[in-house]
């Protein structure tokens, strides 16, 4: 298959030597599952979505990016800000392997967020294959956030901002703050990840349980979907893992990882060098579960995921703090 545009008789704009250095026979069944990922719609289990107040219902804003418009859907909280001023934001990115671009799957984690925190959540709907390939989702967000923090056009503090992210959201969380830290921009408040992703060149991970979520085969499926140039898959913002400047870009940061995760490995050591740097950091390890706890039962393991982001996000983003801060460290599971 071949892509299309100005600059060539065959339309690729690209040199003739990029273009056979990424060129993918066409596989039917790897487009399929693609554009059925690019359109899952996953939803928690019942009992995860419903905070205690009343929340006002979704709405859905235009984000300006060098890519085009991007849809975002954004969720406000209750109650005003309590000190009276705008509320923090938050921008949350879901998970989905780059080939699922439904945020609203991870609704219950915004209105838990937002009642819980005051905050605005925003949900990016970012890029994903088989339309788009890396870096083009890492770009949008990157936009994203610095239109966030500098266009305050719906009512938010964007100097009271947080990132949070699940798996390739998590990821795309981390290359916000990479861009950010490059161009001599400021930091978020506070970071956020979720069974993170930081190597995409790794396609053989295993686990200790015989069929994890994220087995041999759709490790390698999201690499040929959205890292199609295999020499890329090793630059920084493809493979975070490999950025020597990692956690000199990173805000105090909270990671939550799952026992059976075959991506759990890279996350514990990511902990590690931001413990190494001094950077604040807490790191929970679900003992059992695998990389889709985040929207499966048992809902008490979601239920905790949910307060301990919120605690940990609560201090950092709210003013006051909001009651119960941080939880209390020694709990099992917490990896120190």
């Amino acid at each position: 298959m071949e892509c299309g545009g100005p600059g060539r008789p065959d339309g690729d704009p690209r040199p003739p030597e990029v273009v056979r250095a990424v060129r993918r026979p066409f596989h039917p069944l790897f487009w399929t599952l693609a554009q059925l990922g690019s359109r899952i719609r996953a939803h928690a289990p019942r009992g995860t979505e419903d905070p205690t107040r009343q929340l006002p219902p979704l709405e859905t804003v235009w984000v300006p990016t060098r890519h085009g418009d991007l849809r975002t859907v954004l969720q406000r909280p209750a109650a005003p800000d309590r000190a009276g001023g705008r509320p923090p934001v938050l921008v949350h990115l879901h998970g989905g392997g780059f080939v699922n671009r439904h945020p609203e799957q991870d609704r219950h984690i915004a209105r838990h967020l937002a009642d819980e925190l005051g905050a605005i959540v925003l949900l990016p709907d970012y890029s994903t294959a088989p339309r788009a390939v890396y870096p083009r989702a890492e770009e949008e967000v990157f936009d994203l956030v610095g239109w966030v923090m500098t266009d305050q056009r719906y009512g938010w503090d964007g100097g009271r901002i947080g990132l949070s992210g699940v798996s390739a959201g998590a990821k795309l969380a981390i290359n916000a703050c990479q861009q950010r830290h490059a161009a001599g921009l400021a930091r978020p408040s506070a970071l956020v990840l979720v069974v993170p992703v930081t190597d995409v060149v790794d396609n053989a991970r295993t686990s200790a349980i015989r069929r994890p979520v994220i087995g041999p085969f759709f490790q390698r499926f999201v690499g040929w979907a959205y890292f199609p140039e295999i020499a890329r898959r090793a630059e920084t913002l493809a493979s975070p893992r490999f950025d020597a400047a990692l956690a000199q870009a990173l805000p105090a940061t909270l990671v939550l990882t799952a026992e059976y995760d075959t991506l759990a490995p890279e996350a514990d050591e990511l902990v590690g060098v931001l413990r190494a740097a001094g950077v604040e950091v807490a790191h929970h390890e679900y003992p059992g579960a695998d990389h889709g706890f985040v929207a499966t039962k048992p809902v008490g393991t979601i239920r905790d995921m949910l307060r301990r982001m919120a605690g940990f996000l609560g201090p950092r983003l709210t003013s006051p703090p909001i009651a119960g801060g941080v939880p209390e460290p020694g709990t099992p599971g917490d990896r120190r």
